[in-house]
């Protein structure tokens, strides 16, 4: 169970991941022992999954991001489906819906021609009926 130091530790690595053990010790007024105890902690009762960078996107350098909303022919081959957009580098993520589309597919930002090639290469899955497509115009946060 968190505590108010847990959440002080966390919101701190939530704001810079790289943040030095004795740096993080004096933000949250503990030892850098104790406070190395609480990491190895959260991270074995999985709050904390992992470390991560952030770099700048392809949407904050020219490129833009879609959402491609998909609906099967067959929801029987949805499946397939699924595992053709794993092998797509473009893709982000693969939701399962429910509503007139079977699958939203989140598209990382990039460059417009190769947006066009990646709708393309979606369309031609099989058991792909129809497609629609959102673009992202900018980044709010």
């Amino acid at each position: 169970m968190r505590d108010e130091i847990d959440e002080q530790i966390l919101e701190a690595l939530r704001r810079d991941s790289r943040l030095p053990v004795t740096n993080l010790s004096r933000k949250v007024g503990r030892s850098r022992t104790a406070v190395q105890a609480r990491l190895s902690r959260l991270e074995q009762d999985q709050q904390i999954l992992g470390y991560t960078i952030k770099e700048p996107s392809t949407l904050e350098t020219d490129g833009i991001g879609a959402i491609v909303m998909i609906t099967m022919e067959i929801r029987s081959k949805g499946e397939a489906a699924v595992h053709e957009f794993a092998t797509m580098p473009e893709v982000a993520n693969c939701l399962r819906v429910v509503g007139e589309h079977d699958f939203l597919l989140l598209i990382k930002p990039i460059k417009k021609l190769k947006l066009n090639i990646v709708l393309e290469q979606i369309y031609k899955i099989d058991g792909v009926k129809r497609t629609e497509t959102v673009i992202a115009l900018s980044k709010e946060f």
